[in-house]
């Protein structure tokens, strides 16, 4: 009774297991946009690509869309941190001696860049069984970047001149006090 209870539970288990043991299906490689795979190449545009398999479509977009910017925004700016750990150590003599080597990597890449005139030059979504994927082109023409930095300088260029003036009315403010003080 024992076995046929055990066996009775296996079943259903072994078949969950298959059903679920596929994992996510699979894009096939010639479903894979080329511009993905090969983003173009221009000397005053970036591109970058990005992609996303999600079971909503908005969100197989959006993160796509977000990925593709991302990739830009890690070309123009990014600031990395990595650590690598190597570790041998051998114990024992001739044939009876003992080797172990443990290697770690780690790498973390961070940006922080404001895009504006970046697009999404190009989209594809399909189908992957009950998945959309998404795939993005993001261009960011570099004549974006160029007047971005030119407003920024402009800006801090009235900033600094605006605290100069501040400082100057202060001192003006300073010498009439002493001329009153004087005159009394």
């Amino acid at each position: 009774m024992k076995k046929v209870l055990i066996l009775a539970m296996l079943i259903p288990l072994a078949l969950m297991l298959v059903n679920c043991g596929g994992g996510k299906p699979k894009a096939k490689m010639q479903e894979i946009p080329e511009w993905y795979l090969n983003p173009p190449q221009a000397e005053d545009v970036i591109y970058e690509a990005g992609d996303a398999a999600k079971m909503s479509m908005a969100l197989a977009k959006e993160a796509s869309d977000a990925r593709a910017r991302d990739g830009i925004s890690r070309v123009i700016e990014v600031k990395v941190s990595n650590m690598l750990k190597n570790f041998m150590q051998q114990s024992g003599l001739g044939e009876d001696a003992e080797a172990l080597e443990f290697t770690s990597s780690v790498s973390k890449q961070v940006a922080n860049t404001v895009l504006r005139g970046c697009r999404i030059a190009k989209r594809e979504m399909k189908t992957e069984g009950s998945q959309y994927h998404a795939y993005s082109l993001a261009e960011y023409n570099l004549n974006s970047l160029i007047q971005e930095t030119l407003n920024e300088a402009k800006k801090q260029k009235a900033l600094y001149n605006e605290a100069k003036a501040n400082l100057s009315f202060d001192d003006l403010e300073k010498e009439i006090d002493k001329l009153e003080a004087i005159g009394e």
